[in-house]
């Protein structure tokens, strides 16, 4: 490109570029590693329905040895990291036998139609909208149910339903008292032997809860909360 004085080359390219649309431009970024073979494939299942979501391309991709996505993590602030810190210490010296006694509970809301969240679909350009692309509603969202469970070391326990979505500190203790203690016996667990972990929700650390664990032999000691905004330290957050 010759140079015109007075005139940046900046500008230059500019209008260069305008002149010449079928020019061949440069792509930044890393190279795609998906073959040309799996995007005709990944095509043609969004297509015809088979895939239906970006999930679901991401599961396919992710099962084919393509690990992508977006690794968000929480918003640490300086109280997180100080009881995340605090946590730490206080399990640093456990033993393995420490850990196999842990059993781990939380709640989780469950929808009985749909998600809380947006849904994308893919169609080529001039396309119609197809049956799957529809994301089909029920007057009201159908309702939900908020559900306790508990994790141990030697597998899953018994799940049971919070009437309502909304539970009471009696409501807790019920479930203390029966789905938990249902957990135990299933796996032959002692709750008197156990370390209990709970979330930050008040009601677990009620009188009535603390009550009912020094009723039933659960030292206070023996009963902890895992650190807000820290799901990599409560397995069950990803069960």
């Amino acid at each position: 490109m010759e140079h015109v004085p007075g005139v940046l080359m900046s500008t230059l390219s500019k209008h260069k570029g305008l002149d010449t649309p079928k020019r061949t431009r440069g792509h930044a970024g890393k190279k795609t590693t998906i073959s040309s073979t799996t995007k005709n494939y990944l095509k043609r299942e969004l297509v015809n329905g088979s895939l239906k979501t970006a999930k679901g391309v991401w599961s396919y991709l992710n099962s084919i040895g393509h690990k992508i996505g977006y690794f968000g993590t929480p918003l640490l602030k300086k109280c997180h990291m100080e009881a995340r810190l605090k946590w730490a210490k206080a399990h640093k010296d456990w033993t393995e036998d420490d850990w196999r006694r842990i059993v781990l509970s939380d709640k989780t809301k469950i929808n009985v139609w749909g998600s809380d969240g947006c849904k994308y679909f893919w169609k080529r350009p001039g396309d119609k909208l197809q049956p799957h692309h529809l994301d089909l509603t029920v007057k009201g969202g159908a309702g939900s149910v908020m559900l306790w469970g508990c994790m141990t070391w030697d597998g899953p326990g018994y799940g049971c339903a919070i009437e309502n979505g909304t539970m009471k500190a009696s409501d807790y203790v019920h479930i203390l008292s029966t789905t938990l203690m249902d957990s135990l016996k299933y796996y032959g667990y002692e709750l008197e032997a156990i370390y209990f972990q709970q979330d930050n929700d008040p009601k677990h650390t009620s009188k009535l809860a603390r009550a009912w664990f020094k009723e039933n032999g659960l030292k206070e000691e023996h009963t902890f909360s895992w650190p807000a905004q820290s799901p990599d330290l409560n397995p069950i957050e990803h069960l």
